[in-house]
């Protein structure tokens, strides 16, 4: 009777023993996968957002303004808007067309414009534009009496990292600390003297800024 448990308690032993080492194997392949899993997350996110690299969006720009040629309203309508004198080549618009999905309300907000350029390089100068002539005028710049801003256009994945640095952003504005989110999503902060730092993270700046006495 003794040998027959022990036998039992033995083989018990023996299935848990396997048991726990299938779940150990099993651990480590999830470990593995789930790092595999981020690194092609991060890969396609990459590509996304390289397809997109000559494209911008344009948000509140009022329903049906560009009529039925949106490309030709926009090939004149961008230098008209940020200045004649910076365009002085026509740009070569490949696409324009709004966001899909139904036309929203009047008091409702428009929907975004994507416009793909032919040329990286007039993306890079409109948005660059686009920037400058709202610092000049301390404010967004208008069309018909409404703001309108411009944007690159992101990847979903990539505009929720940089949405993480709002916050910093604020701090960096009310202590007035010259900074800019650079691609994709590197925070870079100029100090008094001169000096700047780079950020990986928003919690690598807010640390920083910690840290940090005013006027440093």
């Amino acid at each position: 009777m003794l040998d027959k448990l022990s036998s039992c308690v033995t083989e018990a032993e023996d299935r848990i023993g396997t048991t726990e080492d299938q779940l150990v194997d099993l651990d480590s392949r999830v470990v593995k996968l789930r790092k595999e899993n981020d690194f092609l997350m991060e890969k396609v996110d990459q590509l996304e957002n390289y397809s997109r690299r000559n494209n911008i969006r344009v948000i509140n720009l009022g329903e049906s303004c560009e009529g039925n040629d949106p490309v030709n309203f926009f090939v004149n309508w961008i230098p008209a808007t940020l200045g004649q004198e910076h365009f002085t080549e026509p740009l070569i618009i490949e696409r324009a067309h709004r966001a899909f999905g139904p036309r929203p309300p009047a008091d409702q907000r428009p929907r975004p414009v994507l416009i793909r350029l032919l040329k990286c390089q007039d993306r890079d100068k409109i948005l660059r534009i686009a920037a400058q002539r709202s610092r000049e005028n301390k404010g967004p710049i208008k069309y018909d009496g409404k703001p309108v801003l411009f944007f690159p256009d992101l990847s979903a994945s990539l505009v929720k990292r940089r949405k993480e640095y709002d916050r910093v952003k604020t701090e960096l504005r009310s202590k007035d600390i010259p900074f800019a989110l650079l691609h994709p999503a590197t925070l870079r902060i100029t100090l008094p003297d001169g000096r700047r730092r780079f950020f990986q993270t928003p919690k690598e700046a807010a640390a920083f800024l910690r840290e940090t006495p005013a006027g440093t």
